[in-house]
């Protein structure tokens, strides 16, 4: 199957200037790059309308092999899309152009190609620049550079903390004692709240951390972290992990639900993972799940699990970081005693999979194999496209003549990405 690249980029109305713009930017530099590696150029032009994101298009974002990323013009729809794809780990290529202003601070620091459509030696410099970028991509497999378990427990993250945001709105309105100091804020006409829902849709993390320090002087701490600083640390801010860290033992030791500290568990490791700070913050967060799990004895199974789970997150970051298989061990054991609590939960034996697919010593790739199968087998009628792609890599790694039919599955969840599987294992 041929791989394909999505293009992320403001698209305009026909005529105008952004939509030329974006048309010589794909003609011009993109395609005649990604074709010299047999790509098919894609773009979401069926839905250019301002406000509007397609679920086709996201799909495409998160599953296509590659995205380029024009970050030329603060579009927001540009900077959603991006995000998304950003949490995958997947590769993206930003390119900027050369009259454009300075990028947001969030991504200030990335790698990028400049552009110059107006210059016959930029256009040409721009493709050298991007085949440079492709080449090793494509040698390397279109390898994601996260680990699929904390991808999968972001997700879950990510469900929980969308629903807090009602409950700021239902509870703010009257003014609370700031619980930091105001000295320098701008107090800005914006309503915090709409600033905060806006800065999420649009994955702005300068914007969601003004709104953080703004909410801070109407809410009551605890709630405050609980309910917005956990969602900006998610987002990979480095201010709201700070205030995490500086927190973290006040939270826990608070009488704040057990539910609630184990979503603030989540986030804090997280934001380490995105900011690649584990190590150096390993001590707190054992110190914070051997305490959850000390207190967990009269908790649903699933929040008990969680300890366990945030530890195997926190290691197997370490591991990714370290390449020492001694973290990838412990990351192992977590998820195992886990499992002796409550073995009916498929994301601990979907983490355990990936875990031992990663290893793949002895009979891990069977085990991870098993695991894997497990998960599915839980999942049900709930199929998810994740764990699905995982059986079926296991499935290809170990000539297991199931393939095709958890392939049919796939399809039936997720046809995208089962093109796309079908490609990569070159079926």
């Amino acid at each position: 199957m041929t791989p394909k690249c999505f293009i992320i980029s403001p698209i305009g109305e026909t005529g105008s200037k952004i939509r030329e713009n974006a048309d010589d930017l794909r003609d011009l530099i993109i395609k005649p790059a990604m074709e010299f590696y047999g790509f098919e150029v894609l773009r979401g032009d069926h839905h250019s309308e301002a406000g509007q994101i397609d679920i086709d298009v996201i799909r495409a974002v998160q599953e296509c092999e590659v995205c380029v990323v024009d970050v030329s013009l603060p579009n927001p729809n540009v900077y959603y899309e991006f995000g998304r794809r950003d949490e995958t780990g997947k590769p993206i290529i930003l390119l900027k152009s050369k009259d454009s202003e300075e990028l947001p601070v969030d991504i200030a620091t990335r790698r990028y190609i400049e552009y110059d459509l107006d210059s016959r030696h930029g256009i040409r410099d721009a493709i050298t620049q991007l085949k440079s970028f492709v080449e090793p991509i494509v040698k390397n497999g279109f390898e994601s550079n996260n680990s699929g378990a904390s991808l999968f427990e972001i997700a879950e993250v990510l469900k929980r903390l969308e629903r807090k945001i009602d409950r700021i709105e239902k509870k703010s309105s009257s003014q609370i004692t700031p619980s930091i100091d105001p000295v320098g804020v701008d107090n800005s006409d914006a309503d915090p709240i709409d600033l905060f829902k806006l800065s999420l849709r649009q994955h702005n993390i300068p914007m969601a951390e003004k709104a953080m320090e703004l909410l801070s002087y109407r809410m009551e701490k605890l709630r405050w972290l609980d309910q917005v600083v956990e969602q900006v640390a998610a987002m990979g801010s480095k201010r709201a992990g700070d205030i995490m860290i500086e927190n973290a033992y006040e939270f826990i030791d608070s009488s704040i639900s057990f539910h609630d500290k184990i979503d603030f568990v989540s986030c804090l490791v997280s934001n380490l993972y995105k900011t690649d700070r584990e190590q150096e913050n390993l001590d707190l967060v054992e110190s914070i799940c051997r305490t959850l799990k000390k207190i967990s004895g009269n908790e649903s199974a699933k929040d008990r699990v969680q300890p366990y789970n945030q530890l195997n997150r926190l290691y197997y970051g370490i591991y990714i970081e370290t390449e020492d298989e001694s973290w990838l061990q412990k990351s192992i054991d977590e998820l195992k005693m886990a499992i002796e609590i409550d073995d009916t939960f498929s994301f601990l034996w979907y983490n355990l999979a990936i875990c031992l697919n990663r290893r793949g010593q002895g009979s891990d790739l069977e085990d991870a194999l098993k695991y894997a199968l497990r998960c599915v087998e839980l999942d049900g009628d709930r199929m998810d496209d994740d764990h699905l792609e995982t059986v079926c890599t296991l499935l290809h790694k170990t000539n297991d003549p199931r393939l095709s039919d958890y392939l049919s599955m796939l399809e039936k969840v997720n046809g995208i990405k089962a093109q796309l599987l079908r490609s990569k294992l070159g079926i």
